[in-house]
């Protein structure tokens, strides 16, 4: 019994290191930048080429007033 626990106790951990090595790989993948839409400034991810882009009111931009 105590052989078994040991068992699961070290795939467990095995899994959970995996886990973590993968997110990282993945954030070394991810790029981001600002862009000015319709005045707002937002921050654009691309993380295996799949982009997102979320506002960002505190950004580095100062975005000119357009209409949209």
């Amino acid at each position: 019994m105590r052989k078994a626990l040991t068992v699961v106790g070290i795939l467990a951990t095995l899994a959970f290191g995996t886990a973590t090595l993968f997110q990282r790989a993945e954030a070394a993948f991810t790029t981001c930048t600002y862009k000015c839409i319709c005045s707002v400034p937002y921050r654009c991810c691309t993380t295996n080429g799949v982009t997102s882009c979320k506002p960002a009111p505190n950004g580095p931009l100062q975005c000119p007033q357009v209409a949209c």
